[in-house]
């Protein structure tokens, strides 16, 4: 197995109940408390559930979606009784088109993920969540910039194909991306942090950039 390809081969099963990814970041856990979510939400790359509780909480539902089944299966397992019947799950490629009828979602969450894709493919994905989103439904993400991986050696991981935007760029690409929005944006960071997935450790750092917008 090849070091960059480590993260697509976690057995979720084998992990804690705990989320791989940590109890999530300070500042979008306040936006998630402070913003009005009501109606279905997609929580979309939801991975092991990092912030769906959060979601569920508030939102009458809440489809969680990831291209891992096995993510999927083991929020389910981890969500509190009382929620499970909010909660639906769909697994698919979130590059490709959504499996959803336009104006589906009252409200569309993601988080963690956006920063892999290049722009001529995030361009596409924006798209699509513009198009399963109601009018004057909100968009929620957060955009990891300044990316930083590095393991116990002192070499830096940058996984394979990842475009390694910077915090400048990625805030023009996208307020341009969003300009049919009405939209707030906050700037944030997570200080050196470290990460264990399966048998690797690495110390993560990043800038990021979080929105909230209303469809126009």
């Amino acid at each position: 197995m090849k070091k960059n390809d480590f993260l697509e081969n976690i057995d979720y099963s084998q992990t804690s109940n705990l989320s791989i990814w940590g109890t999530g970041d300070k500042d979008t856990l306040e936006l998630l408390d402070k913003i009005e979510i009501r109606g279905k939400w997609l929580n979309l790359a939801a991975g092991d559930g990092r912030y769906n509780l959060k979601l569920l909480e508030k939102a009458d539902s809440v489809v969680a979606s990831d291209i891992h089944k096995g993510a999927l299966a083991k929020l389910c397992r981890t969500t509190p009784e009382q929620y499970k019947a909010k909660l639906h799950t769909k697994a698919f490629d979130l590059t490709k088109r959504f499996p959803f009828e336009d104006g589906t979602f009252d409200g569309v969450f993601c988080s963690g993920t956006l920063h892999f894709f290049p722009k001529e493919v995030l361009k596409g994905v924006l798209a699509e969540i513009s198009r399963v989103l109601k009018p004057e439904g909100k968009v929620m993400i957060d955009f990891a910039t300044d990316v930083k991986r590095v393991f116990p050696d002192g070499s830096i991981w940058v996984k394979r194909g990842e475009p390694g935007y910077k915090l400048e760029e990625a805030a023009k690409f996208l307020e341009e991306s969003f300009r049919d929005y009405k939209i707030e944006t906050r700037r944030s960071k997570v200080d050196e942090d470290d990460v264990k997935i399966n048998s690797h450790t690495y110390k993560f750092s990043c800038n990021y950039i979080l929105i909230v917008g209303e469809k126009k």
